[in-house]
């Protein structure tokens, strides 16, 4: 007698694991014919798997012209994220119960602030590719912001960047800390001095480092302290930020990291710690509160591994900025 259980499945898909990873290909290639090379087949293959994914959920996903490739409908970009987790899973699930090395292969996107790109991005790079050749780190540097609306939209897995309205919703590993210091030229009046309050440069022009997470921690922190900064120039260059305090143009504040008192243009910035000393900022990598797959999961775990440098690097308060 046969299980009732098992004589009527409740639901049963109408669509395969090959014809959502085709989809997938077709959304981030642009085009079939590019999708048929990332997988190893025939356009004609390709072409078949999107037009029977389509037939069985009754939706276009894609506008198909021939000088401009394949772009994502409406439904498409609705099904994009479910795809990805569908396919996700699937790679979660071989890799848990069948141990297929092949899990942790393609691509993985990083999303990160500019002024933490230069500082992390060269070492995860090399730690992914020593550990892990198969995956293919593609990254994106932007404001918080806009970053987040990518995670959103299933265009980026990762971001990196600092502990500042980064959404609850999202989880994440710390990866270092930092503080903000007061940045002035090396002639300037406090080059001195071992510390300095914020109040001490309440009556000077400010250079803001005009980036998302930079200007809110600044302007809170500023504040908080009972200052109100004469804003001269505004630039989210961090090195023209730079140049411009080294020409005496104003002071700034930056995040501690060890970096050359050197600007580009032959003068020198000071970094002093501010008294009483701000609060610790997290340096971080987040993702969307979900399960992720293997290749993803294995990136956060090379962040980690390469963290105590980080940490290093970011720790010597006289020279610094992020």
């Amino acid at each position: 007698m046969v299980d009732e259980h098992f004589e009527q499945p409740a639901s049963s898909l109408r669509f395969t694991l090959r014809q959502v990873e085709c989809f997938l290909a077709v959304a981030e290639a642009g085009s079939i014919a590019k999708a048929a090379i990332l997988l190893s087949a025939s356009d004609s293959t390709v072409a078949d798997a999107i037009s029977a994914m389509e037939r069985s959920l009754r939706a276009k996903l894609f506008q198909r012209r021939r000088s401009h490739g394949a772009t994502l409908t409406s439904d498409g970009r609705t099904v994009l994220p479910l795809a990805r987790r569908i396919l996700a899973d699937g790679a979660e699930l071989t890799a848990a119960v069948g141990r297929d090395a092949g899990a942790v292969v393609g691509p993985v996107r990083i999303g990160c602030s500019p002024t933490l790109a230069s500082l992390i991005l060269p070492q995860l790079i090399v730690e992914v590719g020593h550990r892990f050749p198969g995956i293919e780190l593609e990254y994106h540097t932007d404001d918080l912001a806009p970053m987040i609306a990518k995670i959103e939209n299933s265009e980026l897995d990762l971001v990196v960047s600092f502990d500042i309205d980064v959404p609850p919703e999202f989880e994440n590993v710390q990866l270092s800390t930092t503080r903000a210091m007061l940045v002035v030229a090396s002639d300037h009046r406090l080059a001195d001095r071992e510390s300095a309050s914020l109040s001490e440069v309440a009556d000077e022009d400010m250079v803001l480092l005009d980036i998302l997470s930079s200007r809110t921690h600044t302007l809170e922190l500023m504040s908080a302290r009972g200052v109100t900064p004469r804003i001269k120039y505004r630039t989210p260059d961090y090195e023209l930020c730079r140049s411009l305090v080294g020409r005496n143009l104003g002071y700034t504040l930056l995040m501690r990291r060890q970096v050359s008192r050197d600007t580009w243009d032959g003068k020198q910035v000071v970094y002093l710690p501010i008294d009483p000393a701000p609060r610790a900022v997290g340096v971080q990598m987040s993702w969307k509160l979900e399960t992720i797959p293997p290749r993803v999961r294995a990136v956060v775990d090379c962040a980690q591994s390469i963290s105590a440098d980080l940490v290093g690097a970011m720790d010597k308060g006289d020279e610094s900025s992020l």
